[in-house]
């Protein structure tokens, strides 16, 4: 059901002047302090290795559900120790989520589908395993209604990651200039039917990426990786609970303020309240 995506991912970096502000964030985004180094050899046996777990795990998951879950857990932990190591790419992020989902790992799972969306979006694979690992949450909690309608209305900038909004616009800034390029050669043609178009597509994307820039150097988005989460009123668990319901893995939410060991979300219902930042990981 959770094809493995492959070995053979590369993480490819850009330099473009007129957005290498923005591929310097994109791309420095996803660093971690805690890399664990890893020679090219053992990068590739590693991988092996948990494509092997993987595939174990698979041919006995009827007869020895016991024996497939081991089997999962540590092709995931092979695949999370590549990832420790700095190897990001969408590939690794996907199979990781396989991995995962499979081991019963809900919260990882969504975690790491939602890393994999970023990198590779407009993936089938991705959006087709995430939204069934999304499914299985315990707790479905609907978008409020200004959020799912500007969702839908703007389908385009929430349903494509940075990344990709940057090579398009990237792409369309080259074409605009390439055109004022050729209009003082071909004077004749009618550029302003072409020009405008461009110059509005560049502008909406810039507009689309600088909405991002500045949203995410405010908010991050994360996910709940444990259960029986208690949501409180402040950050500290001397305060009273915020709901009656508890969380429990894979529920996403976006950071409003962290203090210490605590995380002030906003649950996609509009609701907020304080968790213990190590019940949940940051995408």
């Amino acid at each position: 059901m959770y094809p493995s995506a492959g070995a053979g991912a590369i993480l490819v970096r850009f330099i473009v002047p007129p957005f290498i502000w923005c591929f310097s964030i994109v791309l420095m985004g996803g660093a971690r302090a805690d890399v664990v180094e890893l020679t090219p050899e053992q990068q590739v046996e590693i991988l092996n290795e948990a494509g092997r777990a993987f595939d174990r795990g698979a041919q006995v998951r009827q007869l020895n559900s016991s024996e497939a879950i081991e089997a999962f857990t540590e092709s995931a932990a092979k695949y999370q120790l590549l990832v420790d190591a700095g190897i990001h790419n969408g590939k690794l992020f996907y199979n990781l989520g396989n991995a995962c989902l499979e081991s019963g790992q809900l919260g990882k799972a969504i975690l790491n589908y939602r890393r994999a969306q970023e990198l590779l979006p407009g993936d089938g694979r991705i959006e087709h395993n995430l939204q069934y690992a999304r499914s299985l949450r315990r707790n479905q909690i609907a978008s409020a209604g200004k959020r799912a309608f500007l969702r839908t209305l703007f389908f385009w900038h929430f349903g494509t990651s940075l990344r990709a909004r940057c090579l398009t616009g990237l792409f369309v800034y080259a074409a605009f200039w390439g055109m004022m390029i050729c209009r003082n050669f071909l004077r004749r043609f009618r550029w302003r039917y072409v020009l405008i178009p461009t110059l509005v597509v560049w502008v909406t994307l810039g507009t689309s990426v600088a909405t991002d820039m500045l949203a995410s150097s405010g908010h991050l988005e994360g996910v709940i990786v444990a259960d029986d989460v208690i949501v409180r009123k402040g950050n500290g668990e001397r305060f009273e609970p915020q709901f009656k319901q508890k969380l429990h893995e894979g529920v996403e939410f976006t950071v409003i303020e962290q203090r210490r060991d605590w995380l002030y979300i906003e649950l996609p219902d509009g609701k907020t309240g304080w968790i213990i930042s190590r019940q949940a990981e940051l995408i």
